[in-house]
């Protein structure tokens, strides 16, 4: 992300994406949660192309990716710090953390047991391990927002979907990535591992419920 997006990438990217099941979810809780951090807060439209970047990274490289989870956030971290290095550690962190929360909505209504399960719950661990206050209240939210079955099967397949295809989408993002960089002022990789006392066992974390007629 290079700069902040600017009303007029803000109406282009809402104008694009208005009927993709992704953005409308973001869009669903995004104001209320950029109205939360004072100090920063990513606009909706600002969310979903992040979350979007994190995704197009999981579907071009599948299990590969879990090395490069933590890489990423703190990626984000540093990137988002450059701007303003007055915001709180707490915002920064925020900010990433629902960017990953939103990331693992999508990875969870896949019916493969890998995006359905093991990513998710490496990713909540990577939250956990950057906890931020509120964070079980935040994740609990976006959770809460319906996902349909299979969009990140079809994100990755880039099948036709009544907004136009997937493919269209994929095609899109990196040509609206330099268009309209996203920029956001993030710091710190405070390290806390709590992760198990707020999720208990990983292997049934509390906020990826399994879908009992998907097969894995």
């Amino acid at each position: 992300m290079n700069q902040r997006f600017q009303n007029a990438e803000i109406k282009l990217i809402s104008e694009q994406y208005a009927e993709n099941e992704l953005y409308k979810a973001v869009n669903t809780i995004g104001i209320q949660l950029e109205n939360e951090l004072k100090e920063f807060g990513l606009c909706p439209e600002e969310c979903f192309m992040e979350t979007l970047e994190l995704l197009s990274e999981i579907a071009d490289n599948g299990e590969e990716i879990l090395p490069e989870i933590e890489n990423f956030w703190l990626r984000k971290e540093n990137e988002y710090r450059r701007y303003d290095r007055q915001v709180s550690d707490n915002e920064i962190r925020k900010s990433v953390g629902i960017v990953f929360g939103f990331a693992i909505l999508a990875i969870n209504s896949s019916r493969h047991g890998f995006y359905q399960y093991t990513l998710p719950e490496q990713l909540m661990q990577m939250v956990a391990t950057h906890k931020f206050d509120g964070w079980q209240t935040t994740l609990d939210r976006i959770f809460s927002i319906p996902l349909p079955d299979g969009w990140f099967d079809a994100f990755i397949d880039e099948e036709p979907q009544d907004d136009g295809g997937l493919a269209d989408f994929a095609k899109n993002v990196n040509a609206l990535s330099k268009q309209m960089p996203v920029t956001v002022q993030f710091v710190s990789n405070q390290y806390n591992s709590s992760c198990q006392q707020f999720m208990g066992k990983m292997e049934n974390p509390r906020f990826i419920a399994p879908k009992q007629d998907e097969a894995v």
